[in-house]
């Protein structure tokens, strides 16, 4: 597959499904060239075509779309007291998804413990034939070099070295890459290739109930300087006495965490409490949420005023950019709900405030359209992304000598520079 096929798979992802007319008028490639294109990636398995009917008279024509069984990749989302796996098809469809309760953090664990996980792994490619498999997407909440891939901070890891070793773990059991991925950002990356409601560029927030921003300009994922990092809730702030207002989630983990709530309710300042296992912060969050559910009014006044804190943070950020829409996911259905809610809330306030000077500050605020399977299955695509990128980086362009590049060399950059 060279670096035009890889381009026409990443087309064929965001489309569906294309005729050779589309495809020669967003390339700059001539009919006969996509042609050749497409005679090799059928030879491969990669496409298949399918008959569309035309609205007057005439043949029907043909349009290529992606084979279903044309590749798989693996999503490893690493959580604070389970680790959620999917498997995702090259026409960005979840085929499976489970989660393991298990804890990387903590007490020393012996090999026997990660089992279970490993053997879900296996269990869920055990459909994927051989060499199928494009890579595995691996989030986890901290922060890692983009270039080298190092790994330099971890919050739901003991340390960066038990984290490299998983990774390693990964690519030596089951034969593949692993790309790293902020957990922060595979919200936004499932919501770019899975909501066909988006435009093909979006400019969207995206926040989750563990405090983690993340920003996705004209559909790229931004990152920015190792502030931003920070500021944006990737690198997270220490749980202290006090707040730090600097940085986020900084700022809102005394008012709009679980972690924060939960330490509130069993009569801890957020910050001052030893940490407790894994087994009591289930049972705590489960507490907390049927609570909720009853109705408990100490749990919601307490809910409340955090979600309305983080609505105002957020209101703050739409001031700054003009978002598509703004993307919140985690805590249960129902807190889902009211932070949702008190968002669109405050933003028309703002909105109403502000309206002469910011005509973009209100943007609709909706759940994340995966749900709960978000993550893992972010991560599963980030691996397609990346494989697809690679192939396009070995095979290298020929520069041309003129200054003006056909559209072709224009969609090159458009695919190295996406995130």
């Amino acid at each position: 597959m060279n670096d035009t096929q890889s381009i026409i798979i990443q087309l064929l992802r965001e489309n569906d499904a294309m005729t050779h007319q589309q495809l020669s008028k967003r390339l700059g490639l001539s009919l006969m060239g996509v042609n050749k294109c497409f005679a090799a990636l059928k030879r491969a398995g990669l496409i298949e075509f399918v008959k569309i009917e035309q609205c007057g008279p005439g043949r029907p024509s043909s349009a290529a779309r992606l084979a279903p069984n044309a590749g798989f990749a693996l999503g490893v989302s690493v959580k604070h007291l389970e680790v959620e796996l999917a498997l995702v098809n090259l026409q960005n469809k979840v085929l499976d998804f489970t989660r393991v309760p298990i804890t990387f953090w903590g007490a020393p664990k012996k090999a026997s413990y990660f089992a279970p996980l490993f053997q879900a792994i296996a269990r869920m490619l055990s459909v994927v034939s051989q060499g199928k498999l494009r890579g595995i997407g691996m989030s986890f909440s901290g922060n890692f070099d983009y270039e080298s891939g190092r790994i330099e901070v971890v919050n739901d890891f003991d340390s960066p070295e038990q984290a490299d070793a998983f990774r390693q773990q990964l690519v030596r059991k089951f034969q593949a890459p692993v790309w790293l991925v902020h957990d922060t950002e595979t919200g936004l990356i499932s919501e770019r290739w899975c909501n066909r409601s988006l435009p093909p560029r979006p400019t969207l927030l995206y926040v989750r109930d563990r405090l983690g921003f993340s920003l996705m300009l004209q559909g790229k994922l931004f990152r920015g300087s190792s502030v931003w990092c920070a500021w944006l809730g990737r690198v997270q702030a220490p749980q202290t006495p006090r707040e730090a207002p600097a940085l986020l989630p900084g700022a809102l983990a005394q008012s709009a965490s679980v972690e924060a709530w939960n330490d509130r309710l069993h009569g801890f300042v957020p910050g001052t409490r030893p940490k407790p296992t894994a087994e009591v912060e289930r049972a705590e969050t489960q507490e907390l949420f049927d609570r909720w559910t009853k109705g408990d009014e100490e749990v919601r006044k307490l809910i409340k005023r955090g979600l309305g804190k983080l609505a105002l943070v957020i209101r703050n950020v739409c001031l700054i950019l003009p978002f598509d829409r703004i993307i919140l996911n985690g805590w249960n259905p129902e807190i889902l709900a009211l932070a949702i809610e008190e968002t669109n809330a405050v933003l028309q306030e703002g909105y109403v405030a502000h309206a002469s000077f910011v005509k973009d500050a209100n943007p609709p605020v909706s759940a994340a359209i995966l749900g709960d399977r978000t993550d893992a299955v972010g991560a599963a695509l980030w691996a397609f992304d990346q494989h697809l990128q690679a192939r396009i980086a070995l095979r290298g362009w020929k520069k041309r000598a003129t200054k003006e590049e056909p559209e072709s060399d224009s969609l090159v950059k458009e695919w190295k520079d996406r995130g």
